[in-house]
């Protein structure tokens, strides 16, 4: 039986950015003002926003994914012909979409790959370019987030702060410890100038000995240069204002065309003013998070479902690996 919710709730007109979760023909929609979209028990119960299905969605990032990464970072896929970016890894993810509701597309895309999906898989997607060996023997929960692109019409806008604020929100609620992947960086005209880019990393950003990580493949001395012609990219410095640091050398992505920085971000850590600006309406009550009384949107637990508080703004419904992801406005990177 679907759980369907309070018809007395009302709620406000969507946002114009909203975020959802993807995985396995099952979304997690936020409420638009409308019937609400409930994942649950592997059911999809479809919303009356527009937005469309999961197999859909999936599908519009992984076209955007091929726009940013094959026809402008100028990687070399296998499934060019398709005009699509996708692998095996996709199967065993959730897919963390940026909606635009008045253009009706997607805008920003992570995907994001937790432990036990790993376990799944039989990796990290991450293990294919790096020996974390070092790493995967810390204690806690383990979150990859991978192939983070947004649209080039919305680069400086909310779309990259509006991702970020539905994956701290995830990666909180699920309970994790780090957030690992890894950060791109095309090279210039003249190569890759890996020690002009990490002359510019700032030390408290460069791991300890004791969690530094090995390419697979480093960056060949012929592809290197010394000047910087490429600059740090707004995702890295992203991840550098959290307080993610930058473990060892980088790994030669000869298909991406870039050269990848494994990047380890352990969340107790998170710089106090970035937790309190991403979650600033939630509070841990029981292990789980969930909305103070701000007067701003919020979700509640219950059942092992999350059901739209009346707080007087869009929530979402989710169970299990489909979590809501309420977007909020601010200053992009």
């Amino acid at each position: 039986m679907m759980k369907k919710i309070d018809s007395a709730i009302r709620f406000k007109p969507a946002k114009r950015l909203e975020c959802f979760i993807a995985r396995d023909g099952v979304y997690a929609a936020s409420q638009s003002g409308t019937d609400a979209a409930i994942a649950r028990d592997g059911v999809y119960a479809a919303s009356q926003s527009g937005v469309p299905n999961s197999d859909a969605l999936i599908k519009e990032a992984q076209e955007l994914r091929f726009r940013v990464f094959a026809k402008e970072m100028g990687a070399k896929l296998k499934t060019e012909s398709e005009g699509l970016d996708y692998d095996e890894v996709d199967s065993y993810c959730d897919h963390l979409i940026v909606y635009d509701n008045v253009n009706k597309k997607i805008v920003g895309y992570t995907r994001l790959l937790n432990q036990d999906q790993a376990e799944l898989l039989g990796r990290f997607y991450s293990q294919s370019e790096f020996d974390l060996g070092r790493i995967l023997t810390l204690p806690g929960r383990f979150l990859e987030i991978g192939r983070t692109c947004v649209d080039p019409d919305y680069r400086g806008s909310a779309v990259l702060t509006t991702l970020w604020s539905a994956l701290v929100q995830y990666a909180l609620e699920g309970q994790f410890n780090y957030l690992l992947g890894c950060a791109s960086i095309t090279p210039g005209p003249s190569g890759f100038a890996i020690d002009a880019v990490y002359r510019n990393i700032d030390a408290k950003n460069i791991a300890p000995s004791s969690l530094q990580v090995k390419p697979n493949i480093p960056i060949p001395h012929k592809l290197r240069c010394n000047r910087d012609e490429s600059g740090i990219p707004p995702l890295l410095k992203a991840y550098f204002r959290f307080g993610a640091m930058v473990c060892g050398e980088p790994y030669w992505d000869e298909d991406f065309n870039c050269m990848d920085l494994f990047m380890l971000l352990p969340l107790d850590q998170l710089q106090e003013r970035y937790s309190k600006h991403y979650m600033r309406n939630y509070i841990s009550k029981d292990g789980v998070y969930v909305a103070s009384q701000s007067g701003t949107g919020a979700t509640i637990s219950k059942d092992g479902v999350y059901v739209a508080s009346q707080s007087g703004t869009g929530a979402a419904i989710a169970r299990d690996a489909k979590i809501k992801a309420e977007t909020k406005h601010g200053n992009d990177y």
